[in-house]
């Protein structure tokens, strides 16, 4: 085979395929030819070039979300690494096997005043698993050893919890070289074993819940992952059982799980409180979006609180930790279904009581509503086709997705590892290219579309992805949010600006929409999902002239007076 002439290249190439890589984004420069020539080389790798580091590095997370596969990223030396910060740390945060390839200049030349040299060694050190650097490869005996750690490196990313892991290479010139590969590279392949619980833990978990009357199980960001929702099914009904999800939660049993915590939670009185306060309180997953759930649980703190899964560090997100299981969560609820009790309250069945009310009021609230941002979320929600993966932007769109109750047939996905606003485009992009069979759509708002906009910079978009920019002139979540607009330095936070996103639209060849009004936006919508099934296209939605922030504290206040009633 006709490769890089660089050979501890090629058997980096190689080792990772053999351990599971299939994509691999890259991103112009010299430094890295040599990696670039390897990967293009093999025929069992497929290259993506992105240019923009940081859109590239998310882009593969996006992959990496649609395939649950590991995706490599490589980039030329000096300041492009340090563009991969934002979604190495984001990767890092959802536990995603990012596989990091640095090109670099050779040691010696490190701080010695070279071009485009800066100090890359361990330069990602707080948010990686781990991290490597290559020897020099004009050691022969060092090739042994440079496939020695390309596999230990693979063995980390992938070994449960996985995580993003980061290979600095340097290299000597000349880069552009190829040659036949004559030799093999040494492959370790990782053979692994799932933990299980002891019988320690097991006591300790039979005794708390046997004895707990109030059980609260609250679920945070999960890939889609039916074999857990049929884990907990014993436990949805057990009537001293109350379990929270989010849709980042990909878990779906309407009659049973409350999906909407804050819109829940705001008909729990503070006379209540008690009433809802878990006993033992079990937490799995990734992030929770809702403060409020945070917040309640912090001031109501449970006697028992268990955080169950394989996680990178150790976190106690409710200020009341008092045992950690590391084992998978399906083997973990497996065990709780087959504890022999008879449930001693109705704990879950009032969390449920509260649900179906606030969904009730939801219903009423919306029907009378005013343009705005919150009756635009309604009418996305609505006209959803079915099957879609729903991507969402941070800041206030993930959290008005939240007020919505999810869809059986639909995956949620948003960067909640570090929930920035810096690479949401570009993540649907990469989750878009990779899964062709589902339509894909992204919630954006226009600040963190704008931000990202270099994610429409490259060959691949695809036919498959609507891009709703829900436009309010700024930053609307600072209005949602008490206090900045109470400051003189108000337009600081909410961020008004200029800038035509049609013409954006224009220049990268993408189809556009507009709309200003319900109507408006409803026609764009049925456009789009309908006439345009298979074309790439922006729908803008105005609502800069509405008081979105009213519409939503109106929301809150009308649920509250139920709860008063």
């Amino acid at each position: 085979m006709i490769t890089t002439n660089h050979t501890h290249v090629a058997h980096l190439a190689e080792i990772c395929y053999q351990h599971g890589l299939r994509h691999v984004v890259v991103s112009p420069g010299s430094r890295n030819a040599p990696l670039i020539i390897a990967f293009d080389e093999h025929p069992g790798i497929k290259i993506w070039l992105i240019h923009d580091e940081r859109s590239a590095a998310f882009f593969a997370l996006g992959m990496i979300d649609a395939t649950g596969q590991p995706v490599a990223v490589t980039c030329t030396s000096g300041s492009a690494p340090l563009n991969y910060a934002p979604a190495i740390a984001e990767a890092y945060y959802r536990r995603k096997p990012l596989l990091v390839l640095t090109a670099d200049r050779p040691v010696a030349l490190v701080d010695q005043g070279d071009g485009q040299t800066i100090r890359q060694k361990n330069v990602f050190a707080n948010y990686i698993k781990a991290g490597f650097e290559l020897p020099d490869f004009s050691i022969q005996s060092n090739l042994c050893l440079s496939d020695k750690i390309v596999n230990d490196a693979f063995h980390v990313l992938i070994e449960n919890p996985s995580g993003p892991v980061h290979i600095n290479i340097p290299l000597n010139e000349p880069l552009y070289g190829r040659a036949e590969l004559t030799t093999k590279p040494e492959v370790e392949l990782l053979s692994s074993s799932e933990k299980q619980l002891s019988q320690q833990e097991k006591n300790i978990i039979e005794k708390i819940w046997m004895t707990s009357e109030r059980k609260l199980i609250l679920i945070g960001q999960l890939d889609a992952d039916a074999a857990l929702l049929r884990e907990l099914l014993p436990l949805i009904n057990d009537a001293s059982v109350a379990i929270l999800v989010e849709n980042t939660s990909n878990l779906y049993h309407f009659s049973k799980i409350v999906h909407c915590i804050d819109r829940t939670l705001a008909l729990i009185s503070e006379d209540e409180a008690i009433k809802f306060s878990p006993d033992l309180l079990i937490t799995c997953g990734g992030a929770v979006i809702s403060k409020k759930i945070k917040a309640f649980l912090r001031k109501n703190k449970p006697a028992a609180t268990w955080r169950v899964g394989e996680y990178l560090f150790e976190e106690d997100t409710f200020q009341s930790l008092t045992q950690s299981f590391d084992v998978n969560e399906k083997s973990f609820f497996n065990y709780v279904a087959s504890i022999d009790y008879l449930p001693q309250s109705n704990y879950g069945d009032h969390w449920k009581q509260k649900d179906f009310l606030a969904r009730e009021q939801h219903d009423v609230f919306l029907a009378q509503a005013a343009y705005s941002d919150f009756t635009v979320f309604k009418q996305i929600v609505d006209r959803l086709p079915e099957n879609v993966t729903l991507h969402m932007a941070n800041s206030s769109v993930v959290r008005y997705c939240q007020l919505f109750d999810p869809a059986q047939d639909i995956r949620y996905y948003a960067n909640r590892g570090v929930s920035g606003i810096d690479g949401s485009t570009s993540t649907a992009l990469g989750f878009a290219v990779t899964d062709s069979t589902r339509l894909n759509v992204l919630i954006t708002g226009d600040i963190s579309f704008l931000y990202d906009s270099n994610a429409l910079w490259n060959k691949y978009l695809p036919s498959n992805l609507k891009i709703i920019v829900i436009n309010n002139g700024g930053g609307g979540i600072f209005k949602i949010l008490d206090g900045p607009t109470e400051t003189p330095q108000a337009d600081y936070f909410f961020s008004p600006y200029e800038a035509d996103l049609k013409s954006l639209c224009q220049a990268f060849i993408i189809k556009f929409h507009t709309a200003s009004d319900i109507t408006g936006f409803d026609k764009a919508l049925q456009t789009a999902f309908l006439d345009e099934y298979n074309t790439l296209c922006l729908i803008e939605v105005k609502t800069f002239s509405q008081k979105n922030e009213d519409v939503l504290k109106n929301y809150f206040s009308f649920l509250r007076q139920v709860s008063r009633t």
